[in-house]
């Protein structure tokens, strides 16, 4: 069975690349001018969204591209989904409307975005008719400022999705479906914020107890999502909220794992490379791993520059005054990229909840040194 690896060099994980290198899997970039060897039953990955675009203009044709461009459209994933919940309201709308729709026919509350995304990036919740106009031009200044940033396979402004807020306990699963259909989770975690209106990617952790919590429900579930979908040997990062409601998806994330390399929390936590179990066809045996004697909780914190600062304005960032913060760094990533917000994606143990929180809550622009204007002279 061929296998290939197509990679976003913007953050990488050096745990990927060496998985890479130990099975001699060939390696992709974005811009690759090679020619794409596929067959139908190639094992492809890759480690961002931004990763499609080649896929599309190299094999628009493959089962991996459609298959990507159907889950990517949220909103036609959506409707598969709502045959799983079919009380789920959710509307796809243009932008144009989005902007001057009544907000007394909008059923609070709400969850507002890009029909097809990127991270949070223009993702809003909205819980009443008096957040309304600030969380819609919210998501345009999202978007305006994301046209240069963003490719069009990643981010599209031209259609909007309104959809039901759901409360529940937040989920991200790393999973693949196997030649058969079958799903298979490599990861599972669980995302920590700082209000309920946060949407941001800083938190994600995992321990014996949350897999425990979600692996059997999520499993029943994505059964009855492959269903509908008929995937094989296809991996993806889903998103899903547990509620009174049952499993409700969030959205799905074709051929690839959890972004910045989040997905090697599982390495630390469970010895488990997501990327090699999924190429080798390895599914991992969770009973064992849910009764060990292990109150760890591994977990991963996405250190970004907060939007009020330009990237442009900044001297320095202290790496080192910000390890400080976590009682045990697993792994420590510099981050060094023009185009992403990210300056670190930090690899952590803890025995405590409280440590969650308080990493939610730090104030990460105290940690960033400003560039000293200098006076004018007169």
């Amino acid at each position: 069975m061929a296998y290939i690896l197509i990679i976003d060099e913007k953050i990488i994980s050096p745990i990927l690349v060496q998985m890479a290198f130990d099975h001699h899997i060939p390696i992709y970039y974005t811009d690759d001018e090679r020619s794409l060897a596929l067959t139908q039953s190639t094992k492809l990955l890759t480690n961002s969204e931004s990763c499609l675009s080649l896929l599309e203009r190299k094999a628009p044709d493959h089962a991996h591209s459609k298959a990507s461009q159907l889950v990517k459209n949220k909103a036609r994933f959506r409707e598969i989904s709502a045959s799983i919940n079919q009380d789920y309201f959710f509307r796809l709308l243009s932008l144009e409307e989005l902007l001057h729709l009544e907000k007394d026919t909008v059923p609070f509350p709400v969850v507002i975005k890009p029909n097809k995304g990127y991270s949070s990036v223009g993702v809003y919740i909205v819980k009443n008719e008096h957040e309304w106009e600030q969380a819609v031009q919210g998501l345009y200044s999202d978007l305006l400022l994301s046209e240069g940033m963003y490719s069009d396979t990643v981010i599209d402004s031209e259609q909007i999705i309104i959809e039901e807020w759901i409360d529940g306990t937040e989920f991200a699963l790393d999973c693949y479906f196997d030649d058969a259909g079958e799903p298979v989770i490599l990861n599972a975690l669980k995302r920590r914020f700082l209000d309920d209106q946060d949407t941001s990617d800083r938190i994600y952790f995992t321990s014996a107890q949350v897999i425990d919590e979600i692996h059997a429900d999520a499993v029943k579930y994505l059964r009855s999502l492959n269903k509908r979908l008929n995937f094989t040997n296809y991996p993806f990062h889903i998103e899903i909220r547990k509620s009174t409601k049952g499993i409700v998806p969030i959205e799905m994330n074709p051929l690839r794992f959890a972004g910045a390399g989040t997905t090697d929390v599982s390495y630390y936590a469970y010895d488990i490379n997501a990327a090699e179990a999924y190429f080798l066809n390895e599914q991992p045996d969770w009973k064992p791993l849910i009764e060990r004697n292990d109150p760890a909780i591994y977990g991963f914190f996405c250190a970004e520059v907060p939007t009020q600062i330009s990237k442009s304005l900044i001297e320095d960032i202290h790496h080192e005054q910000l390890k400080q913060e976590f009682s045990e760094v697993l792994e420590y990533r510099v981050i060094d990229s023009a185009s992403d917000r990210a300056f670190a994606v930090i690899f952590f143990k803890t025995t405590s909840l409280a440590e969650i929180d308080y990493l939610v809550n730090l104030d990460l622009e105290s940690y960033i040194e400003l560039k000293k204007v200098k006076e004018t002279i007169k």
